[in-house]
């Protein structure tokens, strides 16, 4: 079989044994086509996935294809109240009303069976859910859910659950958000990764990075705290900014920068989080919000997360949190929150800290800025745990495991069928 460049490239981390079993799973579905249909072209965790996936499957000679199906008003705004039930427990309910209108706007020739066919079909998160029901011709298909479904509103839960019987497969980002009612054989958890290659990830000179870091208004002579997460309420930036201030208020010359381009085009709400950051800062010159796509490009998300002094991560909800991931790879020792993803990836006071409470972040922050070598073997510790659990050909195995479950299933379900037509056939003649 055709060896894949940028997957030999891993052979020193992962070892020979992964990369044969890779290989040799991938042999097995050479000639595969999967579709995979999500809300948005860029921006978010989908994206990224998939990114990191595309060129190492087309080696495999699989076919990645996309189907984008982009939310209008009406149903971003049903998507993001079921998302504030799904992953935060939060109080509610879905009316019957808004739950038919969305299935009925769903079903209105989304897709086509003529166009958009396939061998496996692959429905992104939590929005699209219904497809493989509203759709009956979407088989086999396959469900990944990159939210946060730890601690799920019953309500959003069960709406959730109507609609799983029309797959073959559910898969998450962590043990932690399987939903215990559904059957292990039918469950399935995607280890994700990072190209360490990857423009956003790879090595960068310092003095580029602080000329980066410059050119985005900071000044490199003085300590930086920093996000890089989406414009999100359940990224939590008010605590981060609450975090800054308290160090502040014992380290005058901090900075605080959130960094988060806005390139989901099915986040709606990212611009009012934005507007409303924008007046909790009150004028603060040490706050800088970094959200133009035109600026905040792999190099400078790289930079940030490279250079600045410490790296919080205050998410109240993370379904996985790669980019907590990809502060790991650059050395740093991420403050992180107790929320799912951050929890599966942090092991507090090793590669990092887990503290959910404001005051006690800010003193783990003052801890990392006056206790330098402390952070640096944290952060090294940090790097390894992701070389060791987090590379991308961990994803890739995961991703092939969970095709070949689903292909397999499908011969064996059309084996079936024809040998029950046989026999309908014979006890007719």
């Amino acid at each position: 079989m055709k060896r894949s460049k940028q997957l030999d490239q891993y052979a020193t981390s992962v070892g020979e044994d992964v990369l044969n079993t890779i290989y040799k799973k991938a042999s097995d579905l050479r000639g595969l086509h999967v579709l995979h249909i999500n809300t948005t072209v860029k921006g978010g965790g989908v994206a990224e996935i998939l990114e990191g996936l595309d060129p190492i499957v087309r080696d495999f000679d699989i076919t990645h294809s996309r189907k984008i199906i982009q939310l209008d008003e009406d149903a971003s705004h049903f998507t993001t109240h079921l998302l504030n039930l799904l992953q935060g427990n939060e109080p509610g309910e879905i009316s019957a009303a808004d739950r038919e209108k969305f299935l009925t706007w769903l079903g209105q020739a989304r897709l086509s069976e003529h166009e958009d066919q396939a061998d496996i079909y692959l429905v992104h998160d939590y929005q699209l859910v219904p497809l493989a029901q509203l759709y009956p011709w979407l088989q086999p298909a396959v469900w990944f859910c990159h939210v946060d479904t730890a601690q799920p509103n019953p309500q959003a839960k069960r709406y959730m659950q109507e609609f799983l019987d029309s797959y073959q497969l559910c898969i998450f980002n962590s043990e932690l958000s399987v939903f215990p009612e559904i059957q292990s054989q039918l469950a399935h958890v995607i280890t994700l990764g990072i190209d360490p290659f990857r423009r956003k990830n790879a090595s960068m000179a310092r003095d580029h990075g602080l000329k980066l870091l410059q050119q985005c208004g900071i000044d490199t002579q003085r300590p930086l705290l920093t996000q890089v997460a989406r414009y999100d309420r359940w990224k939590n930036p008010w605590q981060a900014i609450d975090v800054y201030r308290l160090v502040k208020q014992q380290i005058p010359t901090v900075q605080f920068a959130f960094v988060g381009a806005m390139e989901a085009t099915d986040d709606k709400g990212a611009v009012e989080v934005l507007h409303d950051l924008q007046r909790y800062a009150e004028d603060d010159k040490d706050i800088h919000f970094l959200y133009d796509p035109a600026v905040i490009r792999d190099d400078e998300v790289n930079a940030f997360q490279r250079y600045s002094s410490v790296i919080l991560q205050r998410s109240t909800r993370e379904g996985f949190g790669l980019t907590t991931t990809e502060a790991m790879w650059k050395n740093q020792p991420v403050i992180g929150t107790s929320a799912t993803g951050l929890r599966t990836q942090l092991v507090d006071g090793e590669n990092g800290y887990i503290v959910d409470d404001t005051q006690a972040c800010a003193e783990r922050t003052l801890e990392l800025l006056q206790r330098r070598d402390l952070w640096q073997q944290l952060g090294q510790n940090a790097h390894r745990y992701v070389g060791k659990h987090y590379l991308l050909p961990m994803m890739v195995l995961s991703y092939l495991d969970a095709l070949e479950k689903v292909y397999s299933r499908s011969i064996q379900q059309s084996s079936s069928e024809r040998s029950s037509n046989s026999d309908r056939n014979t006890a007719a003649d």
